[in-house]
């Protein structure tokens, strides 16, 4: 391991209380200068990620906190303006979730002329059809206590787990293109259902932990390190089982779609932003540069095509 080398300069000058000599040791230090400059070299072991970790410095987990707390407090908004718990489509609308007729013109002039004064009801008039922020807003709604809970464990547990090694802006910049990402897929395979919810958004965090502490495994050196990052990881690898195969939320409306998409952009930013192995960087041209170009470059064509398909291949109607 790498040091640091730190030099400390200190006068000694003769005291003979506290520096007293024998007399046999005189003609060991003939005409010694016991006023020189003495020089003492402390060794100093060089931080380095590993230690880092292991030594985990103490967070305050801001943005898990926050993202509860703005949920709930959505939620509870949903119920006044409903004045009750059992939620209208039309609400929904309005408070943003992913309808894709208020995000792109209707496929025909027929049905513009038919539905458009319905669609200025129910999806107000701010950036009507291009209302680009509903790849986003639906990530924050939830449709009861329940929805909202099956969200929240699994998205506080992985985050309190992120939060510790990333800083917020990453994490909340992640977060936001796994929500836009699992809301992109939805409204291209589901374009007439009416969609929200946070599950595109925590299975990207879901699956960006588990390529995280996978990652961990290889490039720490601590062998109890490693037990942990590997506990850790069947942490969060349940939920995406379960999830795959059975409806946690109890709503019986599951949106794949979402969790496909959201899982996607996952995988490739982790691949991004955590550490990679050394037996992937050596086999890739250019090393971890290499290897994060690659990931950057996929995310870039993966939301050019989706968006592409989105608003030129996939038609809209409501008949």
């Amino acid at each position: 391991m790498s040091t640091i080398m730190k030099t400390i300069y200190t006068k000694i000058k003769h005291r003979s209380e506290s520096m007293p000599i024998k007399p046999h040791s005189t003609d060991s230090i003939p005409n010694q200068n016991l006023n020189k400059d003495i020089t003492i070299q402390l060794v100093q072991p060089e931080s380095s990620p590993d230690t880092d970790y292991v030594i985990s410095r103490a967070f305050y987990p801001i943005f898990t906190i926050a993202i509860i707390a703005f949920d709930l407090f959505l939620l509870m908004l949903i119920y006044i303006v409903q004045q009750g718990t059992t939620i209208t489509s039309d609400t929904w609308i309005k408070m943003g979730a992913k309808y894709v007729p208020c995000m792109k013109p209707l496929y025909s002039q027929t049905e513009q002329d038919v539905y458009n004064t319905q669609l200025k009801t129910q999806c107000e008039l701010f950036f009507l059809p291009y209302q680009f922020f509903r790849f986003i807003t639906p990530m924050f709604l939830h449709g009861s206590i329940t929805h909202l809970i099956s969200n929240l464990v699994y998205q506080a547990l992985v985050e309190a787990l992120l939060e510790g090694r990333y800083s917020m802006k990453i994490l909340c910049l992640c977060y936001l293109l796994f929500g836009f990402s699992g809301n992109l897929m939805s409204a291209l395979y589901n374009p007439k259902t009416i969609s929200f919810g946070a599950s595109g958004a925590v299975y990207g965090l879901v699956l960006f932990c588990i390529v995280d502490h996978i990652f961990r495994i290889f490039t720490i050196d601590d062998c109890h390190e490693k037990k942990r990052q590997f506990l850790m990881t069947f942490l969060v690898i349940p939920y995406f089982i379960m999830t795959i195969y059975s409806d946690v939320d109890c709503s019986d409306h599951t949106d794949h779609a979402a969790h496909i998409g959201g899982s996607i952009i996952g995988v490739l930013l982790a691949i991004c932003l955590c550490k990679t192995p050394e037996f992937i960087v050596n086999r890739v041209p250019h090393g971890r540069i290499g290897v994060q170009s690659i990931a950057l470059s996929l995310i870039f064509i993966y939301f050019v095509i989706t968006l592409l398909i989105f608003y030129y291949l996939i038609p809209v109607n409501l008949k």
